[in-house]
Formats: C-alpha cells, structure tokens, sequence
C-alpha cells in the first residue's frame, strides 16, 4: 500500500463555505447590459408576479363595469396605464438583470407586495382612495429606480448613457407620482393621465435611440411569451365579464345567447394575436422594436375595457337598444 495521501476528490475542492454561499444567493449583483440569456424560459417566478396584475386589472375592469360613462372610461384608461407601465418595468428588468436567486426573488416579492396593496385602493381610484395609491405608486416606481440604478452603477461609462436617462425618468416618475398625492381628484387623474403618456413618449423615444445600432439582442422568446401572457390576463376580463353579466341578469335564451356571442368576441381577439403577433419575435431596430412594445399598452387596455363592456352588454341583452355609453366602449 501507498503512504502518500489520497487525492481530494474534485467535488471537494469546489465547495463553497456556508456563509459565503448564502451571501451570493442573496446579494448577488444583477446581470450587467447585454449579459441576455436568449435560451432561457419564463420562470414561475415570473407566472407568480403576472399573477397580481390579474387582481388589479380585473379591479380597475369591474369598476368600469359598474360607471360606464366617459369619466369611469378615463379613469380606467390611466389607471390601466399605471398598471402597464408597473409590469413592463418589472417584466424588462427580469428578462435583461434577473438572475434566479434570493437577490432577484426578495426585490419581486416586495414588488407585490406593493402591488396587491395597491389592488385594494385602485377600484376608487378617482376619489380620496387616489391619494393612497399615488403614494403606493411612487414607491414602487422609487424600489424600480433602485433596481435599474444597481445595473448602471455596474455597466462600463461608455454604456451609461441610455441607462442613465431611463434612470432620470423613473425618478421624475417618483417625483411627479409622489406630487399628486394631495391634488384633488380631478388634478390627480390629469397629472396621471400626462405621466402616462409624457413616461411612454419619451421612453418609446429613448428606446428607438438605444436600438438604432444595437449590438446585442434584448428580445428573446421568453420575453414575448410574457407580453403574450399579459394578453391572456386581460381577455380573461372577458371571460369574467360575460360570467358576471349572466350571473346578475335574469337568463333567458337572448340573454345566454348574447353572453356566448360575447365569449366569440374574445376568442377573435386570441385568435387574431396568436397569430398575428404570439411568438413573433420583432425585429431588434429601434422603431420596430419600440413600436412592438407601446403598442401593446392600447391593445391590452381595449380587450380589458371589452371585458367590462361584456357585463353591460349581457346585462342590456333584451333592451331594445345596448345604452350608448356601452355601445361606445364595444366601439
């Protein structure tokens, strides 16, 4: 026999201490600009976190379905705009930084946090529920700052440039959000209405700028199986609708048959995205890429605003006319 002593074994010399272990698991740094994964797929992570936008969408959607008029159709469309903006920045950030790890896992889950809070106060949006949801929302826009803030600090100066101004924009963001919080209601629903559209504009402008040469892919499939999985939350608002209406309505044959008419409608606008647009990837150039991803605000906001629609219709099934404010919301 040998007296020489064994060999370690190769497993061995790779451990890691405990501590240091659990240290990486959870302060590990995001991934840097252009460290994309494009063979990765969504996460439950992710499936999770899409989770609390069904209860706030479906809650801004049953309270249009209860003021059809043209102040609860605005109120819906800025506060469907928040929600939107809200998940296109935690759903970007995963798919260019995420890792999966406690880091990632803690910031998501406090998002939510916030978010279902949020869900509590978004029903009474336009009265002094507002003010509570504009603190909420500033936050969440602060905590989203915070995370694209700790991607900058690690990218090389000469990529810092896009990131920076999409940084200075969330912070006017948290600004401005924070700053409607003691208007009155209609003040509030106007500041909000111009920061949805003033935060889409410039970001849709910096996005172009960004992707005018790129020199990595940011688009990937998972990335678009998610915004397909946003479409999917909002034409289950059809579904609710068209359930609620025949569940508050005397059924009858027109009554039913209106609801099942109804249920058509959106089964034509998932055969329409699945495929026209469902795992399609667009194309990496600025303005297709930016159009791609804005446009997906109006589209979502209209098959949710149908799916409010649908209680009316079916509620108004054997009117001798659907009432105009329910014809023009279908519209």
């Amino acid at each position: 026999m040998s007296d020489s002593a064994p060999e370690p074994h190769p497993a061995a010399s790779k451990r890691v201490p405990l501590g240091a272990g659990a240290r990486r698991w959870l302060f590990r740094p995001p991934r840097r600009h252009g460290e994309v994964d494009p063979g990765r797929s969504v996460s439950f992570l992710e499936l999770f976190y899409d989770l609390v936008y069904v209860v706030l969408v479906g809650q801004a959607a049953h309270t249009l379905a209860e003021h059809f008029t043209w102040r609860g159709t605005a109120t819906f469309a800025v506060v469907f705009g928040l929600i939107w903006i809200a998940w296109l920045n935690g759903t970007l950030f995963y798919q260019l930084h995420g890792r999966e790890d406690g880091h990632t896992r803690s910031l998501i889950f406090v998002q939510m946090l916030l978010l279902s809070l949020m869900a509590v106060y978004v029903g009474h949006a336009d009265g002094d529920d507002g003010r509570t949801l504009a603190a909420l929302y500033a936050v969440l826009l602060a905590l989203l700052s915070y995370q694209w803030f700790t991607v900058y600090r690690l990218d090389q100066p000469e990529l810092r440039r896009t990131p920076r101004r999409y940084l200075i924009v969330m912070l006017l963001g948290v600004v401005v959000m924070a700053a409607s919080a003691p208007l009155s209601a209609d003040a509030r629903l106007v500041v909000w209405a111009v920061f949805v559209v003033a935060w889409s504009a410039v970001e849709c402008v910096i996005l172009i700028f960004w992707r005018r040469a790129p020199t990595y892919e940011v688009v990937t499939e998972a990335l678009v199986e998610r915004f397909g999985l946003f479409i999917i939350i909002v034409l289950g608002e059809v579904v609710i609708g068209v359930v609620n209406g025949l569940t508050d309505t005397e059924r009858g044959a027109i009554v039913t048959t209106t609801g099942l008419l109804g249920l058509a409608v959106g089964f034509g606008f998932w055969w329409n995205y699945a495929d026209l647009v469902s795992r399609r990837l667009p194309r990496e150039i600025g303005h297709s890429l930016a159009t791609w991803i804005f446009v997906h605000m109006p589209l979502s906001m209209a098959v949710a605003a149908a799916g409010a629609g649908m209680v009316g219709l079916v509620e108004h099934a054997t009117d001798d006319r659907t009432p105009a404010a329910v014809s023009w919301l279908m519209g």
